[in-house]
């Protein structure tokens, strides 16, 4: 495994590699780019769907390939792929309608952060991974406030009622949606790893990748045959030939495909999940200089609290 030090900051074998750190970095870019991609359109269910397809598709091939007899693993293994395509599901509800409502600026930062202490918490209380240490606990709450205070105006507006709008709902639902799916796909390759001890983690990843696209997508395409409008709105894509879907596709995927690889790296998911806020950062400057969306004294704040809670995350 992999691992760097530069005095009192350092990758620990006992919390996360720097290939972990890497992968999630390079994946926090690319999410932040299918985010913007997604809120310059006209945001929908159908448009996630073709994201789902096209990067089920382009990791198809695995199944060809792949040493891993998909479909003799385990029982567990399918409980925790169905769990985390419904999470998936939901995410993407809620990602459709916090988009057509809030600015990305705005809506990015509080989707990240919810996730964040869910994750902790959630991973905490059922005692998967490693124990997170009091100094990573402090870096996740300090990350947390950052993400909260990239929305605002002004300092002003740091109240609770601020957060407490009928648009916060999609947010959470957001939110859960995202912290189902880590685990779950985190709980789910696990299972893979047991059960191919000798296979080579890229490929554990790549293989369940693979397998979790197949799945999602007849799920998004069931959504898109039975909710109201969507299946003019997924004709239309080809109609016209939009070709925004099947870039955010090429993004989502690769995104994805390195944070599972990530996660095979770490003790806890907790410290995916924190780090992946680096695409905050990427969101916010994409937000403010292509969406032309305002600046403002908090965001700067936000970014600064977030880059410190990371750094003190991974102390010793």
């Amino acid at each position: 495994m992999p691992e760097g030090r530069s005095g009192a900051f350092s990758f620990e074998r006992e919390k996360m590699s720097l290939l972990a750190f890497l992968l999630i970095t390079f994946s926090a870019v690319l999410h932040a780019s299918w985010n913007l991609l997604a809120k310059r359109s006209s945001m929908s269910v159908s448009f996630y769907a073709a994201i789902c397809m096209t990067a089920a598709s382009m990791w198809l091939h695995t199944q060809l390939w792949t040493p891993v007899h998909v479909w003799s693993l385990p029982a567990l293994f399918y409980v925790y792929l169905l769990c985390s395509i419904f999470s998936d599901f939901f995410y993407c509800l809620g990602l459709v309608r916090a988009y057509r409502t809030m600015e990305m600026s705005t809506a990015y930062p509080m989707m990240r952060a919810l996730p964040l202490l869910l994750t902790a918490a959630v991973t905490s209380l059922a005692g998967w991974g490693k124990p997170l240490t009091p100094l990573a606990l402090l870096g996740m709450g300090i990350v947390f406030i950052g993400c909260l205070m990239m929305p605002l105006a002004d300092f002003s507006h740091f109240k609770l009622r601020e957060y407490l709008s009928a648009r916060m709902f999609f947010i959470i639902l957001v939110a859960c949606g995202t912290t189902g799916y880590t685990i779950f796909d985190s709980q789910a390759q696990s299972v893979l790893r047991a059960a191919c001890p000798d296979l080579a983690k890229p490929i554990v990843s790549m293989t369940f990748y693979s397998t979790r696209g197949i799945f999602l997508s007849t799920l998004m395409g069931i959504a898109v045959l039975t909710l109201p409008g969507e299946k003019k709105n997924f004709a239309d894509f080809f109609r016209k030939k939009e070709w925004t879907p099947v870039l955010a596709g090429v993004f989502a995927s690769l995104t994805y495909v390195t944070v599972l690889m990530a996660m095979n790296y770490v003790t806890n998911v907790s410290y995916v999940q924190v780090f992946r806020q680096l695409g905050l950062i990427f969101g916010l400057l994409g937000g403010i200089f292509i969406l032309k969306e305002r600046c403002s004294a908090p965001k700067i704040t936000g970014v600064i609290l977030i880059l410190t809670g990371l750094v003190i995350t991974v102390l010793k």
